[in-house]
This record gives C-alpha cells, sequence and structure tokens, in this order.
C-alpha cells in the first residue's frame, strides 16, 4: 500500500508540471481533400526536469545547432508549443537530438538518431 502511495504521488509529480505547460489549445487544421487522411501515430516522447545540453554534449558529443519556436500535437489533436532545440555532433557517427521545451523545467526530447547530413548536396544549396 505504502509503495503504491508512493507510486502515485510520483506519477502526479511528473504530470502535473507537463499538464500545466499545455495551457493553450489550438486545433489541428482541418484537411482540404478527405481521401488524404492525416494518421495520428501514438509516439512516446521522453520528458525531464532538467535541460539536456551538458549531458548531451558529454556523452555524444552533441552541440547546440538549431533552436526556433516549434508545436506538437496533442493525443486531443490540439498543439502544444514550445521551443526546438537540435544538438548535432559534426564528427561521426554525426548522432543528434531533437528537443521541445515547454519551459523552464520541461524538457523532452522528441527523437535522436546518427547519420545526419544535407539533403542536398553541392551548389543547389
Amino acid at each position: 500500500m505504502k509503495r503504491t502511495l508512493i507510486l502515485a504521488l510520483a506519477l502526479l509529480g511528473l504530470y502535473l508540471p507537463f499538464a500545466t505547460a499545455f495551457d493553450e489549445a489550438s486545433p489541428m487544421p482541418q484537411v482540404e481533400e478527405p481521401e488524404k487522411k492525416v494518421i495520428a501515430l501514438p509516439f512516446m516522447i521522453q520528458c525531464t526536469p532538467v535541460a539536456a545540453d551538458q549531458m548531451l554534449e558529454q556523452l555524444y558529443g552533441e552541440l547546440g545547432f538549431l533552436e526556433g519556436d516549434a508545436q506538437v500535437f496533442k493525443p486531443d489533436m490540439t498543439t502544444a508549443t514550445g521551443k526546438l532545440r537540435m544538438f548535432v555532433n559534426p564528427d561521426e557517427p554525426r548522432s543528434y537530438t531533437i528537443m521541445i521545451e515547454f519551459g523552464p523545467e520541461l524538457h523532452c526530447m522528441v527523437m535522436s538518431g546518427e547519420s545526419i547530413g544535407p539533403m542536398v548536396q553541392g551548389d543547389s544549396i
């Protein structure tokens, strides 16, 4: 019983900052052509109250690369607005991490991977 109560309080502590970060609700835009449906995939985004900047640099050699305003869709198909931050290791294995931050205490990893590079090579950039 005590263990269950502690677990419930811990989960509530993780949920409350996340829930309050989404005060503004923007509806998802409607598709003009119904035959071209938008499919919502139930991805998981991991969040922490601590910024990952130092950890990404120390463990993966990833440095801050891009920053900008961003939105992600919530399960109710409204959006949550935050700050996108991309970290890149310019050396092999050319790893990267994309974060979205909802205020100073909610930092969420959207995706990470390797072998990042430009989509277009040469003079056409």
